[in-house]
């Protein structure tokens, strides 16, 4: 069985019958959609009032992404894990590929790809051809919809969000790489399939720029996590460098991210 895991603030209605609706149609129907709503508890049960397959149904007023994920994992079953959005869906042999490629390799984690299917384009550049046990540097393009764990090889102990990365935590981002750079560092094995897996809508750029100061210095943080005191700092100039174009008030901008990067104390994770 496969477990989706899905937070969601319940407030994109449109979007949420629109997920459920393309789980309806699954030609697998062996999983279960785990929802962790944060907010509008009534609209969501009202909306699992039209669904054919097994939920579980948690309800929290505690907000952020990374808290509503690591609550979902506690309640999961299936042999394979997912994180899901509510925006996103999925086309109908979707599950069926996933869990047949698992049969046949048993992999321990597998990345696909997702698409906005309006535009017929990739949110970024992904490879072309399967990777065996992909690098650090691909591990930072992977998104948290394309990701799939075994969880008879993998521990249910090790996948555990920092809360103070994703969507209404401190740091806006980043939650998904983290967690996957934390398994690869256990041992796991990280592979990558060029699949289509699952749309989502591509995130609309800022014309002139297209790094904001907050997401920017939220870097700073997120690469210090990621690959240590020293080695981090190197990472940020760099990317610093790579994108100075496209930040708003990159002057600022970098002094307000090294000082950030320097409060940030790794060993701080401590989730309540």
């Amino acid at each position: 069985m496969i477990s989706l895991i899905l937070p969601t603030m319940g407030t994109r209605e449109k979007e949420v019958r629109r997920l459920f609706e393309s789980l309806n149609n699954q030609t697998f129907n062996k999983f279960e959609l785990i929802i962790i709503s944060q907010d509008n508890h009534s609209f969501i049960e009202k909306a699992l009032l039209e669904v054919n397959f097994k939920y579980k149904h948690i309800k929290t007023e505690r907000k952020g992404l990374s808290n509503a994920r690591n609550i979902g994992i506690q309640y999961a079953v299936g042999d394979l894990v997912t994180f899901t959005d509510d925006d996103c869906w999925y086309a109908k042999n979707s599950l069926f590929t996933v869990w047949d490629i698992f049969q046949k390799y048993n992999n321990d984690i597998v990345c696909f790809q997702h698409i906005d299917p309006s535009s017929n384009e990739f949110p970024k550049r992904y490879p072309v051809e399967i990777q065996n046990n992909i690098s650090k540097k691909r591990i930072l393009q992977q998104s948290s919809i394309d990701i799939f764990i075994n969880m008879k090889k993998v521990s249910k102990k090790s996948i555990k969000f920092d809360t103070r990365f994703g969507l209404g935590a401190l740091y806006n981002s980043g939650e998904e790489n983290i967690l996957l750079m934390e398994l690869k560092k256990k041992g796991y094995k990280i592979d990558y399939y060029p699949i289509i897996i699952s749309y989502h809508p591509n995130k609309i750029q800022k014309k002139k720029k297209s790094i904001d100061s907050i997401t920017f210095i939220s870097k700073g943080p997120l690469f210090k996590r990621l690959f240590g005191k020293l080695n981090g700092l190197f990472f940020y100039l760099l990317f610093y460098i790579k994108k100075f174009k496209l930040i708003e008030s990159p002057f600022s901008s970098l002094m307000l991210g090294i000082k950030e990067y320097r409060n940030f104390k790794i060993g701080d994770y401590n989730e309540k």
